[in-house]
């Protein structure tokens, strides 16, 4: 278990929290000597001054969409637990918290504690455990844990019980992936332009943003993949969705 992990779990221990909506992420801040205000900020959704014990979180009132918002705050509170005695300020834009795995570690380990601070481990694998994916689950996983539906996806990936890939895309060019065991397909080269024929692809050429998983052909994505010789005439399941102004995440997995 992580370090961001085991502090997510610590304070909602002591917070009594039992299940969503039990405690609020303003609660929780109070708790740790902390403000939460929100005020418009300029390329920026969140933003965390700290002071020893004490810390202002700043969260940018122009947020209207409620996942996000928590996304930000639980970000920024990662923050508070993990790094007060590392850097006084933080500012995340939404690149920050969207671009998961190309940050440096303060950031991966803020998006880990928000991740497991909004969706617990143990009550998101019963939430979980054996349903195959499909959108309708994403969906029900979003809701009762008021997230977004990426972040959702990103959380099957660790704990769903089947495969899945995880594609992150910027200014049209893939900067990275991550895959479950089991999972068909595995290589896709960095820096590669996004697929025309994909959702992904969709959303970028031509600004189409589907709201139902579509079937692609498998060789459009992995044409270079050692595997597709033998599965050439293979589908996945797509599903997309744009986290900033210029990034993209697709959602691949099998039928």
């Amino acid at each position: 278990m992580s370090n961001s992990t085991i502090a997510a779990h610590r304070l909602l221990v002591d917070t009594g929290w039992t299940k969503p909506g039990d405690v609020s992420l303003e609660d929780m801040i109070f708790s740790l000597g902390g403000v939460l205000k929100y005020s418009p900020l300029t390329g920026s959704e969140g933003r965390i001054l700290i002071n020893r014990d004490s810390a202002i979180i700043t969260v940018n009132s122009d947020i209207n969409y409620e996942p996000r918002k928590n996304w930000v705050i639980a970000h920024e509170i990662g923050h508070f637990c993990l790094h007060k005695n590392i850097v006084p300020l933080f500012s995340d834009t939404d690149k920050t918290l969207s671009d998961w795995f190309q940050k440096g570690p303060q950031e991966q380990q803020a998006n880990d504690f928000a991740s497991e601070l909004l969706m617990p481990s143990p009550l998101f694998k019963q939430k979980v455990s054996g349903k195959k994916l499909e959108i309708g689950l994403i969906r029900d996983i979003a809701h009762y844990f008021n997230v977004s539906l990426t972040a959702a996806f990103l959380k099957y990936r660790l704990l769903g019980d089947f495969p899945v890939m995880i594609i992150f895309i910027e200014n049209g060019l893939v900067k990275w992936k991550q895959f479950t065991d089991g999972f068909p397909f595995e290589f896709i080269t960095y820096e590669s332009k996004v697929p025309v024929y994909t959702v992904a692809g969709d959303l970028f050429y031509n600004g189409t943003l589907e709201e139902q998983p579509e079937k692609v052909d498998a060789i459009e994505w992995f044409p270079e993949d050692f595997r597709i010789a033998q599965k050439s005439t293979w589908q996945l399941w797509e599903q997309c969705f744009r986290v900033s102004d210029t990034g993209i995440v697709s959602c691949l997995w099998t039928f």
